[in-house]
This record gives C-alpha cells, sequence and structure tokens, in this order.
C-alpha cells in the first residue's frame, strides 16, 4: 500500500543535481523527500503487490509512495520513433540514405515493440509514431539508451535521510540477467558481460561505489571529497580474486576517521542484513533479473561513532523500557522502508541523488516533531522493472547465488585482523570482532542485548562515474588510453562506433580516413585527406557504418588520450536521436520553402557541459548537406563562434565546415583576407565583454534584443535562409546555482526575442520541467505553438575546467591574430599615442544605475597590456548606446603601455589607423600574457 506522503505535480519537481549515470529523467520534489524514477507498469505493480501478498519483500525493498504521470514530457523516443516515417518521407539520398537502411534493417531484426509514447502537445507538427516491426514474440522495451520510454514514474521516498557523509556501493545481482523476453542481441550482450565478470563465479558484480574521502590524492576527489568508481570498476578492474579487497576499501577507510573496529562492525552489521534478505528470499517464489543490493553506511568516522553512540543508548533505553515491538525494531524487521535514490539501467549505469537532508523516516504520526536519530547503515533490495512472482517455481536462486557469496565476503571483513596504525593514532585490539553493542556507553547490561540484532535505519542513495577521474576525460566515463608516442596507428571502428580524443595545449595529431565514412559532428571527413589538429580539443570521429581511420601524435604524443566507444547499434547511442531530429527539421524546412514562410527557429538548452555546442554544430552541419542554409547564433559569451569569447554572434552556414578549426571550437576558423580551404563565414557580433549571462543581465538581454534585430532583417532579405530557420546555442545554466533562475531569465529572453517555436534540452530533466512551464501554453510570436523536447546527452560530454577553458580562449586568441596549423597570418604591430584612440570601459553593473547604462572612458595605464581589445563599428562621437550596442569590426592586442612616451604598442589584424573607431575593454577575454612569446 503507498505512503500517504502527497506527491507533487510533475510540474513542481526539479531535476536530480547529482546523477551522473543510469537512468535519465530522475527528479524529486524541491524538498529532496522523494525520488521519481521513469518506469514501466510492471515496476509500480510489483511494488503495489508487496503489502498484500508479499509483506516480507517490504522489509528489504525500499518505501513505495506512489506513481505519477509524466504526461506532459517530450523525450528522444517522441523523436527517434519518427525515424522510420521520415525515411520514407522523400528525405535526401545524400544526407544519409544508408545510415537509415542500416537503422531500419537493424531495428526489424532486433528491436522488439515500442511502448507508445505520446508526443508533446506543444509541438508545432505532430510526430506520427510507427507501427511497431514483428520480432519473433519479443515483448521486451528496449533501454540501451538510458532511458525508458514511458509516461509512468515511481515515487519513492528518499532513503538518504540522516547520513552525513553516506559511503555507498551497489551491487548488481545474479548470474544471469536477461528476462526471458530480452531480444537475443541483449542476451549475449548480457552474457558477455557475466562471462568477464565476477557475476560468472560469484553471482554478482559491484555496478559502483562512492566512498568519501577515498583516496589520498586530492585530485582523484569531487567536489564534496568523494572518490567514485563507475561502472568499468567493477567489470574491468574487480575480478573473484581482488573482489574482497574492493569491499575492504569500501569499510576499511582511516582517511575519513573510520577506526577498523567500526569497519569491522559495520561489516558484521552487513552481514546480518545480508542473511535476513538470503531468509526472505528463500522463503519467496520470483524471478528478479538486474536488480541489486545497495550498501550505504555512514562515511564520516565521527559521524559514524555519534550515531552508533545515539543509536546504542536509544536501544538500552528502550529493552530497559521493555516497549512492545522493540524486538522486532532491534531486529530490523521494521515494515517501512525508504528508497534508495537509486536508478540502474539494463547495463549498470547508475545515479547519485545528492547529499540527503530530509526526514522521511517515521513510525509515529504523533511523533513527527521529535528529532530523529542519525543513521548508520541501510541494506535495500532495489530496481524491479524485470521483476515477476513465480508461483510453484521455488525461490530465485540465480539472485541467491550472488546474495550468499556476499554473506561469505562480509563474514570474511567483519573478522579483520586490526591493521598497524598508520596515523600515529592507538587504536585498541579487540579479542572477537565487535558487534554493535561493543559501542553502548556504560553502564549497561550488555547481556540484555547479547541476541539483539543491531536495526540500520534509513538512508539513501548512489552514483557513479569512472575510477580515476583525475586522469580521464571527464563525463566520458571510460578510461582514455595514450596515443603511442610519435607513431602511427590504425583504428578500425564498427558501425555506430565513436574515436574519441583529447588534445592537451601544445600538441598536435593527424587523422586521416582510409575506408568507410565518418563525421565530425555532422561534418564528412573526405577519404585519404590529412586532417591536422591542434589542442586544446577534446572531440570524436562517429561513424555511421564502419570505417578505418590512420592516426598520428606528430607533438606532445605522451599528452594525448584517445579510445574507442563501443555502441552495438542505433538504440545504443544518442547521436542517432540527434540525426532524427535532424530530420525533424528538414522537414519542416522543406514545409517553410513550400509556404514561403519561417522555417523552424531551435533553441539548444541545458546544463554546463552537456554538449550543447556539439549539437548545435551537428545539426548545422546535417542541414548544410541537406541543402539548406540556417542561421546559426550563438548566444554563450563563454566561447566564440566565428569571433572571440565574450561575443554574441549569429552567422549564415550555406557551405561545408572547417574541419580544422581550433580555437573556435569546429565553427570554422574568423574570417580572414587571405585564401581558405573552405568558403569563409561572415559573422555579426556584438561585444558583451563578460563571460557568463548573469554577469550583466541587463546588457546582456540588450544586445541579445540587437543581434535578434540583425538577425530578423537578413531573414527577411534572404528566402533560402528565412525557409531553412535558426539554430541557436546557449550558455550552461545550473539551477542549484543563487543565479540560476538568472540564467534561465536570460534564456527566456532570448527565446521570447528570438521568436524560438523549438526548445531542445540536452539531459537537463529539471531545466526541461521549467522551460516546459513558462513556454509549455506560450506562443511565438508568428502565432505558432512552442514545443519542448528532451533529449539525452551523450556520454561523450566532457566536463571542461577553469584551466581548459583559458587555454581555449588563449587558443581563440592566438588563431584569431596568427592563424591556425593550415594557415598562417602576420598581424601588424603599431605605435599609437594616447591621444590617437579612444578606449571605453565596460562599467560593471553594480558600478551605475540600471536606468543610466554608460560607459567610461579611460586613459591608457599599464593595466592595459595583454588585454584584447574590440573595435566598434561606431564613431568616438556617438552615444554611448550607440557605441556599446554597435556591432564589432575586429579585435586588437594591447602588447604594451608605455607611459613616459604616451605610446600604445598594439597588435592588429589588418595595416592602418583604427581612426575615430572606439574600442571597448571589458573583462573577457581575460588577459593573454604569453601571446607574443
Amino acid at each position: 500500500m503507498p505512503s500517504q506522503k502527497v506527491i507533487p505535480h510533475y510540474s513542481e519537481l526539479v531535476e536530480f543535481n547529482y546523477a551522473v549515470a543510469g537512468h535519465d529523467g530522475t527528479l524529486c520534489d524541491t524538498e529532496g523527500e522523494l525520488f521519481i524514477k521513469p518506469c514501466t507498469q510492471a515496476e509500480i505493480d510489483f511494488y503495489q503487490s508487496l503489502p498484500f501478498q508479499h509483506s516480507r519483500m517490504q522489509e528489504i525493498v525500499p518505501e513505495f509512495i506512489g506513481s505519477l504521470t509524466l504526461n506532459d514530457t517530450a523525450d528522444i523516443h517522441a523523436i527517434t520513433n519518427q525515424l522510420p516515417i521520415v525515411a520514407e518521407n522523400n528525405i535526401p539520398q545524400e544526407v544519409k540514405g544508408q545510415m537509415i537502411e542500416l537503422i531500419a534493417e537493424k531495428n526489424q531484426k532486433s528491436a522488439g515493440p515500442k511502448c507508445p509514447t505520446s508526443t508533446p502537445a506543444t509541438l508545432s507538427v505532430p510526430i506520427p509514431v510507427p507501427a511497431p516491426a514483428p520480432v519473433d514474440n519479443v515483448t521486451w522495451i528496449p533501454n540501451a539508451n538510458g532511458k525508458i520510454p514511458t509516461d509512468k514514474a515511481v515515487v519513492l521516498m528518499n532513503a538518504a535521510c540522516g547520513f552525513k557523509r553516506p559511503n555507498i556501493v551497489d551491487v548488481k545481482l545474479g548470474r544471469r540477467l536477461w528476462a526471458d523476453d530480452a531480444p537475443l542481441e541483449k542476451k549475449r550482450r548480457f552474457d558477455k558481460i557475466t562471462s568477464e565478470t565476477t557475476h560468472q563465479d560469484l553471482g554478482f558484480r559491484i555496478a559502483g561505489m562512492r566512498l568519501y574521502k577515498g583516496s589520498d590524492n586530492p585530485e582523484d576527489l569531487d567536489e564534496e571529497d568523494y572518490r567514485i568508481y563507475g561502472k568499468d570498476y567493477g567489470r574491468k578492474e574487480v575480478n573473484a580474486d581482488n573482489v574482497v579487497e574492493a569491499f575492504r576499501g569500501f569499510l576499511y577507510n582511516r582517511r575519513a576517521g573510520i577506526d577498523d573496529e567500526y569497519a569491522r562492525a559495520v561489516a558484521d552489521a552487513f552481514r546480518r542484513d545480508l542473511e535476513h534478505v538470503r531468509d526472505v528470499l528463500e522463503k519467496e517464489e520470483s524471478r528478479m533479473y538486474s536488480s541489486s543490493l545497495l550498501f550505504i553506511f555512514e562515511g564520516d568516522g565521527d559521524a559514524l561513532k555519534a550515531a552508533v553512540d545515539d543509536q546504542s543508548r536509544s536501544t538500552a533505553a528502550s529493552v530497559k523500557a521493555g516497549k512492545p515491538g522493540e524486538e522486532e525494531c532491534l531486529a530490523g524487521r521494521t515494515t517501512n522502508r525508504i528508497d534508495s535514490g537509486i536508478g540502474l539501467d539494463d547495463d549498470g549505469e547508475i545515479i547519485y541523488t545528492g547529499q540527503p537532508n530530509i526526514d522521511d523516516f517515521e513510525d509515529d504520526d504523533d511523533d513527527d516533531d521529535e528529532p530523529r536519530s542519525p543513521e548508520i547503515l541501510k541494506l535495500k533490495l532495489i530496481d524491479f522493472a524485470h521483476a515477476a512472482w513465480t508461483p510453484g517455481e521455488g525461490p530465485d536462486e540465480n539472485i541467491l547465488l550472488g546474495v550468499r557469496s556476499l554473506i561469505k565476503i562480509f563474514e570474511e571483513l567483519s573478522q579483520e585482523p586490526e591493521r598497524p596504525s598508520t596515523g600515529g593514532k592507538k587504536h585498541r585490539r579487540l579479542a572477537r570482532p565487535a558487534p554493535i553493542l561493543q559501542f553502548l556507553p556504560s553502564p549497561i547490561n550488555k547481556a540484555e542485548l547479547a541476541n539483539a540484532r543491531f536495526s540500520p535505519s534509513p538512508l539513501l542513495l548512489h552514483l557513479v562515474r569512472d575510477e580515476l577521474a583525475s586522469m580521464s576525460i571527464p563525463g566520458l566515463g571510460q578510461l582514455p588510453v595514450k596515443a603511442a608516442t610519435s607513431s602511427i596507428r590504425r583504428i578500425t571502428l564498427r558501425p555506430f562506433c565513436e574515436w574519441r580524443f583529447e588534445i592537451p595545449s601544445a600538441s598536435t595529431i593527424t587523422v586521416r580516413l582510409l575506408s568507410g565514412t565518418a563525421e565530425r559532428d555532422g561534418t564528412e571527413l573526405a577519404l585519404n585527406v590529412t586532417y591536422k589538429f591542434r589542442g586544446p580539443a577534446k572531440s570524436k570521429v562517429l561513424t555511421w557504418r564502419g570505417c578505418e581511420v590512420e592516426f598520428e601524435a606528430t607533438a606532445g604524443a605522451e599528452s594525448v588520450l584517445e579510445y574507442v566507444a563501443e555502441h552495438s547499434g542505433p538504440d545504443d547511442t544518442p547521436q542517432t536521436s540527434y540525426l532524427n531530429l535532424h530530420f525533424l527539421l528538414d522537414g519542416l524546412r522543406r514545409e517553410a520553402r513550400a509556404r514561403n514562410t519561417t522555417g523552424p527557429r531551435v533553441l539548444v538548452a541545458g546544463a554546463k557541459d552537456v554538449g550543447k555546442t556539439s549539437l548545435a554544430r551537428t545539426l548545422a552541419a546535417l542541414a548544410v548537406r541537406s541543402a539548406a542554409q540556417p542561421l546559426v547564433v550563438n548566444t554563450d559569451p563563454c566561447e566564440g563562434m566565428l569571433s572571440l569569447p565574450g561575443t554574441l554572434t549569429a552567422a549564415v552556414y550555406a557551405t561545408v565546415m572547417d574541419l580544422e578549426g581550433e580555437g573556435t571550437n569546429g565553427w570554422g576558423g574568423t574570417p580572414t583576407s587571405g585564401p581558405s580551404a573552405v568558403p569563409v563565414k561572415l559573422p555579426i557580433a556584438q561585444y558583451y565583454g563578460r563571460q557568463g549571462a548573469t554577469d550583466d543581465v541587463q546588457l546582456y538581454k540588450e544586445l541579445a534584443s540587437k543581434l535578434a534585430g540583425s538577425v530578423t532583417a537578413r531573414m527577411g532579405g534572404d528566402v533560402d535562409v528565412r525557409s531553412s530557420g535558426m539554430i541557436i546555442d546557449t550558455p550552461g545554466v545550473d539551477l542549484s546555482e543563487k543565479l540560476g533562475q538568472g540564467g534561465m531569465d536570460a534564456m527566456a529572453h532570448v527565446v521570447d526575442e528570438f521568436s524560438v517555436n523549438i526548445i531542445v534540452v540536452l539531459g537537463s530533466p529539471g531545466i526541461h520541467a521549467e522551460l516546459q512551464k513558462r513556454f509549455g501554453r506560450e506562443k511565438t510570436s508568428l502565432g505558432e505553438p512552442i514545443g519542448v523536447v528532451m533529449l539525452d546527452k551523450s556520454d561523450g560530454a566532457v566536463e571542461r575546467n577553469e584551466g581548459w577553458m583559458q587555454a581555449v580562449q588563449e587558443a581563440t586568441i592566438k588563431e584569431y591574430f596568427f592563424g591556425d596549423s593550415n594557415r598562417t597570418l602576420s598581424p601588424f604591430t603599431q605605435q599609437v599615442d594616447f591621444d590617437g584612440v579612444a578606449i571605453y570601459r565596460i562599467p560593471e553593473p553594480s558600478e551605475y544605475p540600471t536606468e543610466e547604462r554608460g560607459l567610461e572612458k579611460v586613459d591608457p595605464t599599464p593595466a592595459l597590456s595583454h588585454w584584447t581589445l574590440a573595435v566598434m563599428n561606431a564613431s568616438v562621437g556617438d552615444s554611448p548606446e550607440t557605441i556599446r550596442t554597435a556591432t564589432v569590426l575586429g579585435f586588437v592586442y594591447i602588447s604594451d603601455v608605455n607611459r613616459e612616451r604616451r605610446k600604445l604598442s598594439m597588435l592588429t589584424p589588418v595595416s592602418g589607423r583604427i581612426g575615430n573607431r572606439p574600442l571597448l575593454w571589458g573583462n573577457w577575454p581575460e588577459q593573454f600574457i604569453n601571446l607574443l612569446g
């Protein structure tokens, strides 16, 4: 029976801020009490059946609150399901005809009937759902892309309440991981995982682990001092020989202040809880596939000791008072169930919901105001997407195999001998493993508790990411491999696979396509043409039909990281959904061209570092290959598009992109007067001079409106551009930050000013929900409904720290003045009198009243050295507003300021004086000290 807790409306939910893997689309309420996970009806039915026929199971599973209908979501499946339909609507063969055939062929062979998905009511064009292809009576719902194709969600209690620093390990159970209705391809894939991991011998695998202060190296820890072990840890590094050591590292952690005696006691408590789980499962007749056991205990040593002391006092007082039902509580036989906050997909990926702070666990409604005891540990059986009751077939020996193996491991860990102290601190040596009662305060009659079972308290969560995060490419989820030094390598890619690489500064690689077809963000590589990529760069080469590439690191080979991301088919990669989105947009462009109307205006939104720019660039490249001429707009001042950072830009893309553009993030080099391998794109740029949209919201909105007016005028004068529409890249938004709503307001302003009619949210359910609330019932200035669509982010989306972004910024400035690896430019050095230039500084928002926006004219000082200034398309006699909102003519670099001679040394892209053109000085891009060596 569901709990009586009120389930909020979908519009009131927010995204899990700490989700790193597993099912996309997980949400929580604003207080963090509830965990909402998209699921199938079968999982909801499983929870609902427990109180009536399987009450024993309630003791070991999360607390079920109810279910929720996500009836206003539009996700990847609404788009993916279009592919066969779009393919029949005369899509040009040059776009990807072979790709369509291959996907259709694979869908017929391996894809089961799709779970029906409703199309978003706000989209301007209905999305047809094709009839499912027959697949030999298979009813499995594919889930390889990380998102369950459903509009249902299970609502569970967040079980992490009461923990200060929870340590988590998720253990996937069973030797067989697939249900009877799984397709043959999935069975083979899961059997391969079993044969290569501890599933084969022990009946379980560590699917992920989160350990507080899990390393002495600060670079191994995240911002909360956790070390994260991803799915590859249990697949590639843990085996039957070292699995005990893996669990030992989970429990025994003096770095976090956990003494060995406490670790032994926790191990013994987990052993007894595992025995209880075994006893329950041996009395039930069920079959569960890809279910997991979630182990959580307090990872902060001081908090663990305090929790043990607190619970020991409570337990002792209860026993002495002889309260009815206390024996059951001590034995861990309470029917109150707390959710783990965890979601595992069929591939074993996990999500972490973040630090808990809400009390979910109350046995008596009259005790709501009583303070809750801190938690010590918790063990829960989770994930029942493929679970069923099987009367007459006996207990689930597949699951029990793993449980029994874990009992033996934790029994061994509970008898660990005392290790020598490494920190000078003395540890008590016990004659036997210390049960929890050893930590009860004196005086107390320990005999009364000799047979009492330790009762673990409510708890939550789970996570995972790559082990050695500091050594990997953040966000890619796989351990990269160093490229061979100064050697040529050939890499064979199977269909749908990606070759991903990271090139640090001062390193260079060359890539040549030897056979097959491949592309970089939608732009195809030509056969037998050598492409040179210079760092800093994090990118990929994708193939739809397979290829062979030749790769050589010609400079800095030892620091280049690269690896192959395997995908078994189109359902395993979100790139398929991006391609299908392109097909949808292409259809809308064709319709607009036929009716002489405006094409789709698409805005790509999401959090930071989820791949928004890559998706925008891919959509633009695919549009060009379909003979469209989209107008691409960059509203993210942190990065430049055909310009330097600190600007908002727009340009028409009617020809192929420059694959080798380095500092400009793959959009192509900035315009030059010299020869170019690809046609030059001419942008219109507004100078913002700030890094983030929220740094000066009023100025940002003012310039966005100005750019929107220029873009609208451009579209009005060119029928091809107008019918092709727009693709808009936006800054990342973090709703957890104080300025998160400011970022959402800035994005909403862009939606209004550019008359956006399709918003694509990439991998950010919270942002999707917020935009759905804002625009779900709104219309554009042209009277069109605004559709909000959410797509999965690629696991190749990378996190970029401040150091990396500074390197990219410097590479962009250097490329602007000196050219890239294929094109050398020769800037001019000029000596300019102080009186020969007019330099204006953009004041900070706090330095002037909102209603009196102006510019501050500054005299040249040494503080100007190494700054890049914008040359405005205005006159020094114009008003501050005119200068501030004028377009950018170019940039100059101030290399030196000589106050004695009153001279500026200035690097300019062309010869000749600046004249009466004003120069604007912002705070982004930052100073580039080493531009001239």
